[in-house]
């Protein structure tokens, strides 16, 4: 697969500079790659799903899952082939693709919020960014880069209060999701503070020729949101 030299080397110095083990970062892409097959099961079981958590929203299904199987490709490339060019196109269409949802047609479900859509692109685009840097100047870009880590952090802490939650009502769909977006959420966080740690070979300072180990993440929006008539225990939208 055709290697991409991305210069990450604005996000920290080199005396800070942090590579996790090869086998940590298979073992997460396995993991993603895991949560991206339990996506694929929510959307091919509406039935199980709208059950469950009283709606069913195929197209945050399908976003999930694309999300996840991003994460799994681009932290192991060796597991999904797919080329770096192609994940740009699709993360970038994901992106425009929920902002048109919350300003159109989100509205008009039912059980849709329209901060669950924007939060969809929001994290579409941060994994888009990943892949290919935004044209800003270097203020904006470190501007840029700690609103991310400030979405991140407020993404990881909404989860772990939602998978608390679900854990004690025993919604194990919900739960599920909740670690789903969870590992997503702190993934993105590292890799925004410490984007070598994930992604050895992302700064021109490493000194490493190797594979580099692209990152996306997945993303999925909070769908945690109570749809009308929906039960009292079916928390977060999972």
């Amino acid at each position: 697969m055709k290697e991409m030299n991305m210069d990450h080397s604005h996000h920290m110095p080199d005396s800070v500079a942090l590579v996790a083990p090869e086998w940590l970062i298979s073992s997460l892409g396995v993991l993603f790659l895991a949560f991206a097959g339990f996506y694929l099961y929510r959307l091919l079981q509406p039935a199980t799903v709208k059950k469950a958590i009283g709606f069913f929203d195929w197209e945050g299904e399908a976003g999930h899952f694309v999300c996840m199987l991003a994460m799994a490709s681009h932290l192991s490339s060796w597991l999904i082939p797919i080329p770096f060019s192609a994940w740009t196109w699709i993360l970038g269409f994901g992106t425009i693709f929920y902002a048109a949802r919350a300003m159109t047609w989100g509205k008009l479900l039912p059980f849709n919020k329209q901060w669950w859509d924007w939060t969809h692109s929001g994290m579409y685009l941060g994994m888009f960014t990943m892949f290919q840097p935004l044209p800003l100047g270097p203020g904006l870009t470190v501007a840029f880069n700690v609103a991310m880590g400030i979405f991140w952090t407020w993404f990881s802490l909404y989860y772990i209060k939602d998978a608390v939650l679900d854990f004690k009502a025993k919604k194990s769909l919900s739960f599920c999701s909740d670690l789903a977006h969870l590992g997503m959420g702190l993934a993105m966080l590292i890799m925004t503070i410490f984007p070598t740690y994930l992604m050895p070979g992302h700064s021109n300072h490493t000194g490493h020729g190797g594979a580099h180990h692209m990152t996306a993440p997945a993303d999925s929006g909070p769908g945690h949101v109570h749809p009308q008539g929906a039960k009292p225990d079916d928390i977060c939208g999972h």
